[in-house]
């Protein structure tokens, strides 16, 4: 949008607008989006809550410029009864704005709460009128319970007007990945198996589950980052580019065609390809002693595309690790006499772009010395928007390029269907590791 853009006239409802995702990310981008100009009075969040609570104890001071912009709205989401005066509540808004506004539907509620919701939004017709469907992840437990989720979805809210969020796909580098391919002809010309030798995408964070272990036991790193954030890495990095960077349409039918020519994770006898660990304290963390729950994973995976056939893949996450970082590396193949030049994308920290090039040490020996050609956000950008305040404009927007489509989700958890399955069957595999270690270390450590 522009930079004096005004959105359309939006009421903003929240479901779980008390919860800590609200209060840590939602509520801080909503403000940031209001302290930019993009809306103006017919602009409202209206948050819905089971208890009765008071738009003070709910908008802290340091987003106190949604107060003017909030209201609250009681109710038992699991009482169809309820949804009537939801109805009504949302056509007394429409009446005040003067003009038809669109209706935006976050579910921030735990992932059993999700399906209800939309049901009784359904059948109480809150699914018309200019409605949309904000879901946070995760998109389903495997492919079955994912097909399930997406289905019964759609018996109530058609494909387009369904907002799947992967906050990463709308941070700023992995946007500029699109951009950066497409409109470079140096990379564009050479992004293919005849140039690349390797592939390599890493997830890494340095915190473990900070009190989130009734989420995370049955949830785990396959779940929570390789099926969302590193397979849409993969994705947009494998993609075909766009002929036009800005084409919000085609940009998730080309994710989706890379995404849907992954292979399945293969196991055969050996399982090199396929690693899971567990930081040292996790089961104490989690209060859950007899864990199996993987907090580090790292597969090898590969493409059928003609464009990326024979170019291994590789994918690492873990947490409680030596170091934060997101980053995607592309390693180019060097012909005989040549040095192999090292790409990397640098999705966080320290947002930006560095190509390794070779270069002649100066002095009289005739010496090489490998230095950076690098791009950095922050030596040319006062502030970065944060990822969600991205995605809350492009949903208000209509923009679906940022959001993961339902192909994309049944695309991604056949590609790891099989390691699923496997890691229920046999546990032995699992490796303990120590807090801090490096990925390195975490691969090369024995069970």
């Amino acid at each position: 949008m522009t930079e004096n853009e005004v959105l359309p006239p939006t009421i903003f409802v929240i479901f779980g607008i008390t919860g800590d995702l609200s209060r840590r990310y939602l509520l801080p981008a909503l403000a940031q989006i209001v302290k930019a100009g993009h809306v103006e009075d017919d602009f409202i969040i209206l948050g819905v809550s089971r208890r009765q609570v008071d738009v003070e104890s709910v908008i802290a001071d340091d987003v106190k410029v949604l107060r003017p912009k909030t209201q609250l709205f009681q109710m038992d989401v699991d009482n169809p009864e309820d949804y009537k005066q939801l109805d009504t509540k949302i056509s007394e808004l429409r009446k005040d704005f003067g003009k038809q506004a669109q209706v935006i539907y976050y579910l921030v509620v735990p992932p059993a709460g999700v399906l209800p919701i939309i049901k009784n939004l359904g059948e109480a017709g809150l699914n018309k009128n200019h409605a949309k469907l904000l879901l946070e992840k995760p998109f389903g437990s495997d492919l079955e319970s994912a097909r399930q989720l997406i289905t019964q979805t759609s018996k109530y809210f058609s494909e387009d007007q369904v907002y799947r969020i992967d906050h990463y796909l709308a941070k700023e580098m992995a946007q500029n990945i699109t951009v950066f391919l497409g409109s470079n002809a140096m990379f564009r010309n050479i992004w293919n198996n005849r140039f690349i030798e390797k592939i390599e995408i890493d997830v890494l964070e340095s915190i473990g589950i900070e009190g989130r272990g009734d989420f995370y036991e049955p949830t785990g790193a396959l779940r929570d980052i390789v099926q969302s954030h590193g397979l849409q890495l993969a994705a947009l990095v494998l993609m075909e580019p766009c002929s036009d960077i800005f084409d919000f349409e085609e940009i998730p039918r080309r994710r989706l065609a890379a995404l849907s020519n992954l292979q399945p994770v293969r196991f055969d006898s050996s399982t090199a390809g396929v690693v899971r660990g567990q930081y040292a304290d996790y089961k104490e963390e989690a209060g859950a002693p007899g864990s199996v729950t993987e907090t580090f994973v790292h597969l090898k995976i590969s493409s059928k595309d003609p464009r990326w056939e024979g170019v291994p893949i590789t994918l690492t996450t873990g947490k409680k690790l030596n170091e934060r970082l997101t980053e995607i590396r592309v390693h180019f193949k060097a012909a005989k006499n040549e040095k192999p030049n090292l790409l990397r994308l640098r999705v966080q920290p320290h947002e930006g772009i560095e190509l390794g090039l070779w270069v002649k040490s100066p002095g009289y020996l005739r010496r090489l010395q490998k230095v950076p050609l690098e791009f950095s956000y922050q030596q040319h950008f006062d502030r970065l928007p944060n990822a969600y305040e991205q995605v809350l404009v492009d949903a208000m927007l209509g923009n679906q390029s940022l959001f993961a489509s339902g192909g994309e989700i049944l695309a991604s958890w056949k590609i790891l269907d099989p390691v699923i399955k496997q890691w229920q069957k046999d546990t032995s595999d699992l490796k303990i590791y120590k807090n801090g270690s490096s990925s390195k270390q975490v691969l090369d450590a024995r069970v």
